[in-house]
């Protein structure tokens, strides 16, 4: 007698997908609240408010000026003589001494390298500027 064997359907197996979105909505969460957003501080400056809103129009002496200029080649000129960011540091430091009013003008090139106008800056802060205006060209 021959016994044939019956065949056994085949199970295709699957897998259960029905907590996927749980699982991806917790994943989203945990990156979420575990990643660090650095914060990027500028220029801390403190800004005079807008004539409109209550400013004062201010004129300034010319002798209690003093234009610090960088060009485009990040050459920086103190009434049009260049000099070195150590140089303006000095030069800055006795303007200050001798007249204790002077206000500053920085005005940069457009096409200067924002890094020498913050040295610029920096320079002037360093040697005690307490009034220093910027402007651009």
């Amino acid at each position: 007698m021959n016994i044939v064997k019956a065949k056994k359907p085949r199970l295709n197996p699957k897998i259960p997908t029905a907590s996927m979105a749980d699982v991806a909505f917790l994943l989203l969460v945990f990156f979420l609240v575990t990643t660090k957003f650095d914060v990027k501080e500028g220029l801390g400056l403190i800004l005079p408010p807008h004539t409109e809103s209550g400013g004062k129009i201010v004129k300034i002496k010319q002798e209690n000026l003093t234009k610090i200029k960088v060009n485009r080649r990040g050459d920086i000129a103190v009434d049009d003589v260049i000099v070195t960011p150590v140089e303006l540091e000095r030069i800055v430091n006795e303007k200050i001494v001798a007249n204790p009013k002077m206000v500053f003008v920085l005005e940069a090139d457009r096409r200067a390298k924002y890094e020498m106008m913050v040295c610029a800056l920096d320079r002037l802060l360093a040697a005690g500027a307490q009034t220093v205006s910027l402007s651009t060209r």
